[in-house]
């Protein structure tokens, strides 16, 4: 029996190949981010939405990503310990962090996405231009609808 036999059974068989996918397209790529640049998932995703967005707060990032506080507050610490972000007192906001992104943090990142970009376009491949076009669609409808499903 194969992996891909679960799949095709599997009562859950739409969500399981998208985590299927997704397992084998990120976890190569996060150990080797991990052993090469020693960073590890929940900071490359803090380094992902300041790339995006520069001087967001660790709340936004919990909002954005769905991730634990703990989790965000590990690895913003973590993050400027390593010179990769700095932390500044929100003037609007005493209680909150603004975090920004250093040059260090982005040549990181500029370092480490073109391999995301480069295993995403292998994933891809055996798709046409109207398979992506109509797959595209289909992610964008799911995402955009997950406030009214994930709850």
């Amino acid at each position: 029996m194969k992996l891909l036999d679960i799949v095709d059974h599997t009562p859950i068989r739409f969500a399981y190949r998208i985590a299927f996918l997704t397992n084998f397209y990120r976890e190569p790529l996060l150990r080797d981010m991990e052993q090469q640049y020693g960073i590890i998932r929940p900071e490359w995703t803090v380094l992902i939405c300041l790339v995006f967005r520069d001087g967001l707060n660790p709340r936004d990032i919990r909002e954005i990503t769905e991730q634990p506080r703990n989790t965000i507050s590990r690895a913003t610490t973590t993050l400027a310990n390593k010179g990769m972000i700095t932390r500044e007192p929100d003037p609007n906001d005493a209680r909150r962090t603004i975090l920004r992104l250093t040059e260090k943090g982005r040549a990181v990142y500029e370092k480490i996405m073109p391999s995301y970009v480069e295993k995403e376009r292998r994933m891809l491949a055996c798709l046409s231009p109207k398979e992506l076009d109509t797959l595209d669609g289909l992610l964008d409808k799911l995402a955009r609808t997950t406030p009214e499903w994930a709850t």
